[in-house]
């Protein structure tokens, strides 16, 4: 029997985070595929509607410490307020390192523009210093380096490719992500996935796409999602393009607020390694990570959670 595929193209409700940077909401490329063959597939009309969050979270390992110094001396990602910044790296920095000199400002894809900091008494959920730029508003940002010596890898979002291409891979995305291993008598088994956002890059000999999918069960008492991230690599010199494959994925599932939301600012070319800034974003903390591609895999190198 055939899979189905059926794309769409929707905007989501804006929501604001009581977080250290706003939930940035885009336009989100739906994507609905079948993970199993449709006469295998559990009837989910028969399981009763069930109005609790079971919140299966992936949860947070004792924290990374390890900083990638090619990074530089400082990590800024953007606040609630307008033309201003979390200071994540380091913790307690002092005045005179962020009066030194300029910060440069990058988005996902690997625009730069450098800014002026200027030191502020707030701080960001009691225990991250706040820094203001000089100058005008800047444009659309996920993270600020000072000192970087680590390149800057480009990044092709989905939203910017052309629509063939864009369902191509969406649908790519959503065979990967069925792929995955699930727990046993999950109630996402056979739902159809939404890409909300994927991103390509190509460090060294290999391609890389990072997503972020979305499975809803729409439960009249309470919806639920699933939400998953997943890394997927492929050689770059192949003659013929080869199947990506998964080689790093989290998964949590909950309401909207409980479930972490999860989002790549940026991607730099380490010393040996590609490293790659994540957000791991809830209701009441978002958690930002690196993480490394190390021989043996993707690992956790450093990372800070903001509560508040």
């Amino acid at each position: 029997m055939r899979h189905r595929v059926s794309v769409d193209v929707s905007t989501t409700r804006p929501k604001l985070r009581g977080m250290s940077r706003k939930r940035v909401v885009q336009s989100v490329l739906y994507c609905a595929a079948l993970s199993t063959l449709a006469c295998s597939r559990r009837d989910t009309s028969s399981r009763a509607d069930v109005a609790t969050d079971t919140a299966h979270l992936v949860t947070t390992s004792p924290r990374a410490t390890d900083w990638a110094s090619e990074l530089g001396q400082i990590l800024v990602v953007p606040s609630d307020s307008d033309n201003s910044g979390v200071v994540l790296y380091p913790d307690d920095p002092s005045a005179q390192l962020l009066a030194s000199q300029g910060v440069t400002l990058v988005n996902a894809a690997g625009d730069t523009v450098r800014v002026k900091l200027i030191p502020s008494d707030s701080q960001e959920c009691g225990e991250a210093p706040m820094v203001r730029f000089a100058g005008a508003s800047r444009p659309s940002w996920s993270v600020g380096l000072l000192g970087r010596t680590a390149r800057l890898l480009r990044m092709d979002s989905i939203e910017a490719l052309p629509a063939a291409d864009s369902a191509r891979l969406a649908a790519d995305l959503a065979r990967l992500a069925s792929g995955l291993a699930t727990h046993q008598n999950s109630r996402f088994s056979g739902l159809p996935f939404v890409v909300l956002g994927a991103h390509r890059l190509q460090a060294g000999d290999r391609q890389f796409l990072i997503a972020h999918l979305v499975r809803r069960l729409n439960q009249e008492a309470l919806p639920l999602e699933e939400r998953t991230l997943i890394i997927a690599e492929r050689a770059a010199s192949s003659p013929t393009p080869e199947p990506y494959a998964v080689t790093y994925s989290q998964r949590s599932e909950g309401t909207e607020d409980t479930a972490e939301h999860f989002e790549v600012l940026a991607a730099v070319q380490g010393r040996s390694s590609p490293l790659l800034i994540f957000a791991r974003d809830q209701l009441s903390n978002t958690t930002y990570e690196i993480l490394e591609r190390a021989p043996e895999g993707w690992h956790a190198r450093w990372s800070r959670t903001l509560s508040c």
